[in-house]
């Protein structure tokens, strides 16, 4: 029974040990290593941040998987916030002025079954020309 009671002393001693034992191991927080440690681990979340939004822009505007009857088929930027698309809605080809909060039909382009290449164009305006 007096072994059991000696059991609590024995191990607050080596508990009190083991905390001076951690106190001398302390470093400073503001030591070399800690701000080194510090500013690599920021330096090392902004890439990932920099990283994740190149590869968003990168690869973020993919095709969506499911067949709709709208395709967009090209576009270009008129204005800082003005946009000129050309979509095609059940083989009808339209061009459309895309503004914030307005989309308009500018033109329904001619329905070509089979597309008219720049050469053949430029050998029927040739052919178009007096000599």
């Amino acid at each position: 029974m007096r072994i059991l009671a000696l059991i609590p002393a024995i191990c607050s001693g080596s508990l009190l040990a083991a905390e001076t034992a951690v106190r001398k191991v302390e470093v400073s927080p503001l030591s070399t290593q800690n701000l080194l440690r510090t500013a690599g681990g920021l330096l090392f979340v902004i890439f990932l941040i920099f990283a994740a939004g190149w590869l968003f822009k990168r690869f973020g505007q993919l095709q969506m998987s499911g067949k709709g009857m709208v395709t967009v088929l090209g576009g270009t930027s008129v204005g800082p916030r003005e946009r000129v698309v050309v979509v095609k809605v059940d083989d009808i080809r339209l061009l459309l002025g895309v503004a914030p909060g307005r989309v308009q039909t500018l033109h329904v382009l001619d329905q070509n079954e089979d597309e008219v290449t720049f050469d053949e164009q430029l050998a029927e305006a040739k052919e178009e020309l007096p000599s």
